[in-house]
């Protein structure tokens, strides 16, 4: 009969089996020879908008400026010539058109540019006197626009 008290032992060739699986999962797992993948074809996007402010802060002064710069770019990373793009903000300042770029006009919630030959469209924003932090939005303007997302940038008036 056995004792009523008995010890169950794993056999030793499960505590071997379970060493040289993690020896050879371990063995597998390096990343050190692995590098990032190269990347060619178009995007998954029609379009890829780059947004930019400088400089991105300001003095709460009513008339200190930055400029606002987007560029946009097809699937295939060359500029897009005269697409209407659409500059809205959510401080006390106020956007205007840069001289150097086409302005198609307003609406009620912000300014309409076309980008130019290099697929760059700029407004200016002057800081407005309130310590805030500014949202300036761009998206693209018009019927076709509703599957882009927005791209933001933070102006900090100080």
């Amino acid at each position: 009969m056995r004792d009523a008290i008995f010890r169950v032992r794993p056999a030793r060739g499960a505590w071997t089996g379970l060493a040289l699986g993690l020896l050879l999962s371990a063995a597998g797992c390096e990343l050190s020879g692995q590098g990032e993948p190269e990347l060619s074809g178009p995007s998954d996007q029609g379009f890829n908008i780059e947004l930019l402010a400088l400089p991105d802060t300001l003095n709460a002064d009513g008339i200190s400026v930055s400029q606002v710069r987007v560029v946009v770019r097809n699937q295939n990373g060359q500029p897009v010539t005269g697409y209407a793009v659409l500059f809205e903000h959510d401080g006390d300042g106020i956007l205007s058109p840069h001289p150097s770029s086409t302005y198609v006009g307003p609406i009620q919630t912000g300014d309409v540019m076309a980008t130019d030959n290099n697929g760059v469209a700029l407004v200016v924003y002057t800081a407005g006197t309130n310590l805030q932090t500014v949202t300036v939005t761009v998206r693209p303007y018009g019927f076709d626009a509703a599957q882009f997302n927005f791209r933001s940038v933070s102006i900090f008036q100080r």
